[in-house]
């Protein structure tokens, strides 16, 4: 946490206009009771306090449980949670916004969250049907996408998807400007483009930041400007202050050390003309078959 802090302090540019996020798995995976641990606490205090203004829900974040759920939705008012497809079944609506809306002025940003319900299996252990249920991926996409790209300059979606499922929905989809997925894709930590989509995959590392400079001009419609660098979070990372004294107290308190973080910094080509977007990957789970993002 001490060198991601660190890492976007180095890259940001006070001049431009920033929105932070993340496509989820940014807990630990949570045990039998579910439930929020210390590090969960630690790390989901900390991106408040960086102000990242949109964490995605992913699977690590369903199995906490729907209470957990709840409580971090409720109580952690300077970030807002998406998931366009987790539904609440005491409700029957969504326990989460599918999409929030940024203004940045002259850009209006909509920023989408996805779950894939092929994770979640009827034999599934991580979501209680009885209070929650992952509705049909394809069948959210369809409901909030097409409103939100009438709405929004550029749309971003937070997701966990293969790449199989990427390549579909932007075939489906072309005007999606920017996909960013935890899952582990073909092209690991490498951006690609998927027709007119950038696609930003978090790698399996846990160890690198990705700077590009993103700029989303409304007069181009359909296309962005994109330059991507990658940054490894190495021993000029380790930096003294507040987030290093922070990390050494939590670590202190639970003997454990919690594993570098990475992320995406982007930066638009002019200050002014665009928005920039940092979507963020966090510390390798030692529990996971990849890292998060």
């Amino acid at each position: 946490m001490a060198r991601w802090a660190t890492f976007i302090q180095r890259h940001q540019d006070p001049t431009a206009n920033w929105l932070t996020v993340d496509a989820g798995n940014y807990v630990d995976r949570a045990g039998a009771k579910g439930g929020c641990s210390s590090k969960c606490q630690f790390l989901v205090t900390s991106y408040e306090d960086l102000k990242y203004d949109v964490l995605n829900i992913a699977r690590q974040e369903v199995s906490m449980g729907y209470e957990t759920l709840v409580a971090l939705r409720d109580t952690t008012k300077g970030t807002e949670y998406v998931s366009a497809n987790l539904l609440d079944i005491k409700s029957n609506k969504l326990l989460f916004k599918p999409y929030v809306m940024k203004d940045y002025g002259n850009m209006q940003i909509g920023i989408m969250g996805l779950l894939r319900d092929a994770d979640f299996p009827a034999t599934t252990s991580l979501v209680d049907t009885t209070v929650m249920r992952v509705t049909n991926t394809k069948e959210a996409v369809a409901k909030y996408l097409p409103g939100l790209l009438k709405k929004a300059d550029a749309v971003v979606l937070l997701c966990e998807l293969p790449s199989d499922d990427i390549d579909s929905l932007v075939k489906t989809y072309p005007e999606l400007d920017v996909i960013i997925s935890t899952g582990a894709l073909r092209s690991g930590e490498t951006m690609t483009v998927v027709g007119k989509t950038r696609v930003f995959g978090t790698g399996s590392s846990g160890y690198n930041g990705h700077y590009a400079m993103l700029e989303f001009n409304p007069s181009w419609r359909d296309s962005i400007a994109v330059a991507d660098f990658k940054d490894p979070l190495a021993d000029s990372y380790e930096q003294t202050g507040q987030w290093a004294e922070r990390l050494a107290t939590f670590e202190g308190k639970n003997g454990q050390v919690i594993p570098s973080q990475q992320g995406i910094s982007t930066t638009p080509a002019t200050p002014g003309s665009g928005t920039s977007l940092t979507p963020s990957t966090k510390a390798a789970d030692p529990h996971a078959g990849h890292s998060h993002g």
